[in-house]
C-alpha cells in the first residue's frame, strides 16, 4: 500500500508538471518547424543576448515555423542592439535553411568596429561660470576617446539642459544629436545650445492653504525667493521640501515663463488625509522561543492646531519559551505630540508618553515614561540632530528565584526605579534606501546623562555610537554590508537600560538575549540559565548579500555573515580581543511587507559550560526584515 500511495504522487507530481510545462503542440509530418536560430561573426556580444527579445525566439519556443516577416524584423532588432552598443557600421543579412521540416535561421553579422566619442558642445555664453562646457561634459559619462553608447548618451539629455536651467536660463532648449563619421570611426555627439535670456524669479503664488502659519510653513521651504536667480533645482528642492511636510497628497510648483525674464511660481497643494490608521505584525522563531509581534498605529494631522501632529504606536507581544518554562507578554504603548517649526523652520518640538509591560526571563518590569524633545537637521538633510529629556519609572515583579536577595539587590530590582535622564543624539544618513541599502553610510551617537539634576535616582552616563555601511561589489549584484555598534553605562546601571545581545539583529549563533551575563542554577523545570543583562556590549556582523533569482515576481536572496560581539557586566570587562563569533548563512523573501528572513548561525568559539548559552552550538532564526 505504501508503494502504491507513493506511485500515485509520483504519477500526480508528473501530470501537474507536464500541465505546467507549456511544452509545444505536436507536429504533423510536413509541417514545418523553427529549429534553432544562429548567429556568424557577432563577437562583441554573445549569442544568448542576442537571441533574448527576438520574436523568433518565442516562435520557436511554440513550435511554430518563421514568418519571414519577423525575419526581417528581427534583423532590424539585432541591428538596432548594436547600433544602441556604438557599432554604427554594422550590418545585417538573414539567410533561411531548411533540413525536411526543420528550419533553421541565420543571422550573418559584420559588427564593424566601435565608434569612439567625440563631444562638440556650442552655444554657450562665454563668460558665465555657473554654465561652462567643463559643467555640461560633467553630466555626460561619455568622455572624448571613450567607445560610445546610446544609453548613457540617452539619459544625460535631460540632465545637460537642467545645468542651463539652473544657471537661470529658463527658456533654455537643447538640440542634441548624433553624427556618424565613418571615416574616423567616430560619433560625434553634438551639442547646441539655444539658452534664451537669464532669468529670475516673480510672484509667488500659494493655493490650497488657508491657515496663515502652515502657510508660513510652506513659504519656509521654498529654496527660493522674488527677484532670486531662476533654477530648476531649487523648484525640484522646494517639492520635496513641501512633500517631507505629510501635509500635502499633492505638490505642483508650476512656473510661468510667458513674461519674458521673469518666471512667476505657482504652489498648489491639496491637503492629505488628516487621519491614517496602520496595522501590522511580525513574528520570530530562534531556538529558545516563538515569538508573535503586533502593530497599530494611528496619525492625525492638524491636531490641536494646524502645525501639530498627534501620533500613536501600540506594539504588543507574546513570546512563548520553548523549554516549557512559560511564556513573555511584552506590550508598549507611546502616545507623541509633534509641533512643527517650533522658534524656527525644520525645528520641531516632541511631547511623549507612554507605558511599558514588559515580561522577560527573570523578571517583569512594568511602569509609565515620559519625555521632551527638539529635533532638526543640522547644515543638511542627511545629518540629524536631538535633544531631550527622558523619564521612566518601573517597577519589578515575579523576580526569577535563580536572583538571590543579594543579586536582586545589586541590579536593584527590590526597588523602584526613578530614571531621569537629558539625552543627545546624532545621525548621519547617506543611504540610497533606509529599508534595502546598497549603497552609502550610516552612524549613530546617542548619549545619555542621568542624575538628581534631570529627576531622577540614578547618576549615570550612557554612551551608544553605531556606523554602518554598504557597498555594491561592481557587476556581481552582491553588496557587502558591515555595522558595529558599542555600548556602555558608567556609574548606576537602570535595569530598564541593561544590555542584552543573540537574536536575529544582533550576534546570530545565539537566541534572543543569550549573549549577556546570565545566572544559573536547578528550578523545578531542571537546570536552567538565564540572561539578567549587562552594562556594556559590542556587536558586529559583515554580510555578503546577493539576489538569487525570482518566484513569481518575488526577489529571493542570499546572505553569508559573520557575526562578532559580547554583553558583560561592567565596560571594563568588555575584551573586544575575545569575543564570540558565529558563522552562517540565510535567505531572503523580498515581498510586499519586507524581506522575510531566515538565518542560520553556528557559533565558533566559546561554548563551553562558563560561556553564554551554554552547551549550544548553533541557532537559527526567521524574522521579518534585514539584521541592519
Amino acid at each position: 500500500m505504501a508503494h502504491a500511495h507513493v506511485a500515485a504522487r509520483a504519477l500526480a507530481f508528473i501530470l501537474i508538471f507536464s500541465a505546467c510545462g507549456h511544452s509545444p503542440p505536436p507536429r504533423h509530418p510536413g509541417e514545418e518547424y523553427l529549429a534553432a536560430i544562429e548567429f556568424e561573426g557577432n563577437k562583441a556580444i554573445k549569442s544568448k543576448d542576442l537571441r533574448t527579445g527576438l520574436a523568433l525566439h518565442r516562435v520557436q519556443s511554440q513550435g511554430s515555423a518563421p514568418d519571414p516577416y519577423l525575419v526581417t524584423v528581427d534583423a532590424d532588432r539585432l541591428k538596432g542592439q548594436y547600433l544602441r552598443a556604438g557599432f554604427l557600421e554594422v550590418d545585417v543579412h538573414s539567410r533561411v535553411e531548411r533540413h525536411g521540416d526543420a528550419v533553421t535561421v541565420i543571422y550573418k553579422i559584420d559588427e564593424g568596429p566601435r565608434a569612439i566619442t567625440k563631444l562638440e558642445i556650442s552655444g554657450l555664453p562665454p563668460n558665465d561660470p555657473q554654465i561652462t562646457e567643463n559643467k555640461v561634459r560633467n553630466f555626460i559619462p561619455l568622455k572624448d576617446g571613450d567607445p560610445f553608447t546610446y544609453d548613457p548618451y540617452d539619459k544625460a539629455k535631460e540632465p545637460m539642459l537642467g545645468v542651463a536651467e539652473d544657471a537661470g536660463y529658463a527658456h533654455a532648449k537643447l538640440n542634441a544629436k548624433v553624427v556618424v563619421d565613418r571615416v574616423n570611426h567616430q560619433a560625434i555627439v553634438q551639442l547646441t545650445y539655444d539658452l534664451g535670456p537669464k532669468c529670475h524669479f516673480g510672484k509667488i503664488v500659494i493655493q490650497g492653504v488657508q491657515d496663515s502659519d502652515l502657510r508660513d510653513s510652506v513659504r519656509a521651504r521654498l529654496e527660493f525667493n522674488e527677484g532670486d536667480e531662476y533654477s530648476a533645482k531649487a523648484i525640484e528642492k522646494s517639492q520635496t521640501n513641501l512633500y517631507a511636510l505629510k501635509r500635502f497628497s499633492t505638490v505642483r510648483i508650476l512656473p510661468d515663463k510667458s513674461d519674458g525674464d521673469t518666471v512667476d511660481i505657482h504652489v498648489s497643494l491639496s491637503p492629505a488625509s488628516a487621519h491614517e490608521l496602520s496595522l501590522g505584525g511580525g513574528f520570530g522563531i530562534d531556538p529558545a522561543t516563538y515569538e508573535v509581534r503586533g502593530r497599530v498605529g494611528y496619525s492625525q494631522i492638524g491636531w490641536p492646531l494646524p502645525l501639530y501632529r498627534f501620533d500613536f504606536d501600540g506594539r504588543p507581544a507574546y513570546a512563548v519559551l520553548r523549554d516549557g518554562s512559560g511564556y513573555e507578554p511584552r506590550v508598549r504603548a507611546i502616545a507623541t505630540l509633534t509641533r512643527m517649526d517650533l522658534f524656527a523652520p525644520y525645528v520641531n518640538g516632541v511631547v511623549e508618553g507612554g507605558f511599558d509591560y514588559m515580561v522577560l526571563e527573570t523578571w517583569t518590569e512594568f511602569g509609565p515614561r515620559g519625555k521632551l524633545a527638539m529635533n532638526s537637521p543640522l547644515w543638511t538633510d542627511h545629518f540629524k540632530g536631538e535633544v531631550g529629556w527622558e523619564i521612566q519609572q518601573f517597577q519589578f515583579s515575579h523576580v526569577n528565584t535563580l536572583i538571590d536577595p543579594t543579586l536582586e539587590h545589586m541590579l536593584m530590582l527590590d526597588q523602584t526605579e526613578r530614571n531621569g535622564a537629558f539625552e543627545q543624539s546624532l545621525k548621519l544618513d547617506y543611504r540610497d534606501n533606509p529599508v534595502e541599502p546598497h549603497l552609502g553610510v550610516y552612524s549613530e551617537l546617542r548619549v545619555a546623562e542621568g542624575g538628581p539634576y534631570a529627576a531622577g535616582a540614578l547618576t549615570y552616563t550612557e554612551v551608544v555610537p553605531e556606523v554602518r555601511g554598504y557597498v555594491p561589489v561592481p557587476n556581481s549584484g552582491v553588496v557587502i554590508a558591515a555595522r558595529a555598534r558599542y555600548g556602555a553605562i558608567f556609574g548606576q546601571v537602570p535595569v530598564s537600560e541593561r544590555f542584552f545581545g543573540g537574536g536575529s539583529s544582533s550576534n546570530r549563533g545565539f537566541s534572543e538575549r543569550r549573549l549577556s551575563p546570565t545566572v544559573a542554577g536547578m528550578t523545578s523545570l531542571g537546570y536552567l540559565t538565564e540572561p539578567i543583562g549587562g552594562g556594556a556590549m559590542f556587536d558586529s556582523s559583515l554580510e555578503l548579500r546577493s539576489q538569487l533569482t525570482e518566484i513569481r515576481k518575488i526577489g529571493i536572496g542570499g546572505v553569508a555573515f559573520l557575526d562578532a560581539g559580547d554583553v558583560t557586566m561592567t565596560p571594563a570587562d568588555l575584551n573586544l580581543g575575545h569575543l564570540n563569533y558565529a558563522l552562517g548563512a540565510g535567505l531572503r523573501a523580498f515581498t510586499v511587507v519586507g524581506a522575510v528572513r531566515f538565518d542560520f548561525g553556528y557559533r565558533l568559539n566559546r561554548t563551553g559550560p562558563m560561556d553564554p548559552e551554554p552547551g549550544s552550538h548553533y541557532a537559527f532564526h526567521l524574522s521579518l526584515g534585514e539584521a541592519f
